[in-house]
């Protein structure tokens, strides 16, 4: 895969508003083959496409996007991927390579995310003990990334998707087009800049994001929890679009955070991710703790509320 500076021309739409990149029935690769079935998903630059490995049968996600320069997250998220193969809570990357104007990833194929199963609950929300495993689950892949000195930087409910079939209990975080490593192999930081672009999504994201600051690990876990609230009862700042007032919203919220649902242990959780600094390590197995607290009859073999509603995309 490369970047290309002097890309052709794109059309303004991106993503899945944009005009298919792959046509139904073509085939991609080269050293292996995969047959294109139908386009089901996509956002930012990239679609998400459904195709069939013709030697192995095995059914795969194709993620798509142009050489340009402004979209060449996919090269970096290839480089992710591959360095976080031995994780069960990663997509399985099997090949990549290029088609004309575009890039791809093939990978596994997963399930639906979590923001629109939440829209199947009857009241548009999970019960406390799902909530709680999302959180353990997504915990533990945030260590996993956060070992290799990343950082994620957009971990939002749509962003964390379910296995299907053998893993349909199994989450995956994707989309690592945000990501940037803070450590490095030899342990040093990255120099932490005195005004650092905004990255993330509004709804979701740390003070430190909102205050244009530099982002560390445990503001991957800040949008965690922000996350978790809105799946079990709801953000404020739902319908707030203005980046300063949800920022101001996120305040005040925390100025006496109580929680109507999880209960009183997980007030705790936003305190400890206040004591928590930007290169510091956060104390993960701590915050899995918390969460367990939060549900006596904790069992993570349990099926999951979604489990009769989620559908392989078709």
């Amino acid at each position: 895969l490369h970047c290309q500076k002097n890309a052709e021309y794109y059309p303004a739409e991106r993503g899945k508003t944009a005009a298919p990149f792959l046509e139904n029935g073509m085939i991609i690769g080269v050293k292996r083959s995969f047959r294109v079935e139908k386009m089901v998903g996509g956002g930012g630059f990239g679609q998400i496409y459904r195709a069939v490995d013709l030697e192995s049968k095995i059914v795969v996600a194709v993620k798509v996007e142009p050489k340009s320069s402004e979209s060449g997250r996919i090269v970096l998220e290839l480089n992710i991927l591959v360095q976080l193969a031995h994780s069960s809570h990663i997509p399985k990357v099997y090949y990549s390579g290029e088609v004309g104007i575009y890039n791809f990833i093939i990978m596994q194929l997963l399930g639906s995310n979590i923001a629109d199963l939440r829209k199947f609950q009857r009241t548009r929300s999970f019960s406390v003990e799902t909530t709680s495993r999302v959180g353990i689950q997504c915990l533990e892949c945030l260590k996993t990334i956060h070992t290799l000195g990343y950082i994620h930087r957009d971990i939002k409910p749509s962003n964390i998707c379910v296995g299907i079939g053998e893993h349909k209990r199994v989450l995956y975080i994707v989309d690592f087009g945000m990501a940037r490593q803070i450590r490095f192999s030899d342990g040093t930081f990255r120099p932490e800049r005195p005004y650092a672009s905004f990255r993330g999504t509004t709804r979701y994201v740390s003070l430190t994001a909102h205050e244009r600051k530099e982002q560390g690990f445990v503001d991957d876990i800040w949008c965690l929890f922000f996350s978790l609230l809105e799946l079990v009862e709801g953000l404020p700042w739902k319908n707030i679009v203005d980046q300063d007032q949800v920022c101001n919203a996120k305040r005040l919220m925390l100025n006496n955070f109580q929680s109507r649902k999880m209960g009183r242990n997980f007030e705790m959780f936003p305190q400890i991710l206040e004591r928590t600094k930007r290169i510091e390590t956060p104390d993960y197995e701590r915050l899995v703790g918390i969460l367990k607290s939060c549900c006596p009859n904790f069992n993570e073999l349990e099926e999951f509320e979604w489990d009769d509603h989620d559908e392989q995309y078709q």
